[in-house]
């Protein structure tokens, strides 16, 4: 991980989980992630089911791919975090994620979980963080990510009205500890600059404040069809080596 942010800093204790999980946006986002693991761990198929949660948070999606019958290493760069992955994880390690990653075998993962954490570091390392996951995957394997988008509707009021019409300083995606805020574009190119082809793509999240009409969202709250896959407030993106 890069050092100008340490992720998933905030201390969520387990008995928080239920709670966050419980947030109307956190309770849709997880059954769209719980969904693509299910249907990852269906087809996947060999001995021993390998995972990396990096950026395992307190443990939510360590839980759902435990579920599902892999075998887990949880990476977070908070103590209590990993206390809490670790009722779930096979293997846990507390430290930044890319020097982590140094240090595992390469072609060893079936699936990284890279969920919510690229967007807390500067764009040199959030590419530099790519190529770690990337080296640890097998060729055949699955990296789910996703990440907060400005090409949508709350990007329209926050980034482009806010901050580069009027001036309201930086957008940062509803978490002052955001460091780069990508358009889905951008995270696009990122992946495919780095050698990783899209499997599918899901935005997520079609609400936001826009400038003189306030509140407004569209009718449906996720999407895999162009381009309203490319719109909603989270992109979630499911990607391979």
């Amino acid at each position: 991980m890069c050092p100008e942010r340490k992720f998933c800093s905030s201390k969520i204790s387990t008995i928080k989980i239920s709670n966050y999980y419980k947030k109307p946006y956190e309770i849709e986002r997880g059954k769209i992630i719980t969904k693509i693991i299910e249907d990852i761990s269906l087809n996947t198929q060999c001995y021993e089911k390998l995972a990396v949660d990096i950026g395992c948070g307190p443990g939510y999606f360590t839980g759902v791919l435990s579920t599902n019958g892999w075998k887990i290493t949880a990476i977070d760069i908070d103590n209590e975090n990993i206390e809490s992955a670790g009722n779930y994880a096979n293997e846990t390690h507390l430290g930044e994620a890319i020097a982590v990653l140094s240090k595992m075998p390469s072609n060893y993962y079936d699936l990284a979980l890279a969920l919510e954490i690229i967007e807390h570091m500067s764009k040199p390392s959030g590419e530099a963080f790519l190529r770690a996951i990337r080296r640890v995957l097998k060729q055949n394997g699955k990296m789910i990510i996703s990440t907060p988008n400005k090409h949508s509707i709350e990007g329209l009021g926050g980034y482009y009205w806010g901050e580069k019409i009027r001036g309201n300083g930086r957008w940062k995606a509803w978490d002052s500890t955001h460091i780069h805020i990508y358009s889905s574009r951008e995270i696009l190119q990122l992946l495919k600059l780095n050698n990783f082809s899209i499997d599918k793509t899901i935005g997520y999240w079609y609400e936001g404040r826009l400038p003189f009409i306030g509140r407004w969202r569209l009718p449906f709250l996720k999407s895999t069809v162009f381009p309203f896959n490319r719109i909603g407030f989270n992109i979630i993106l499911v990607s391979c080596p």
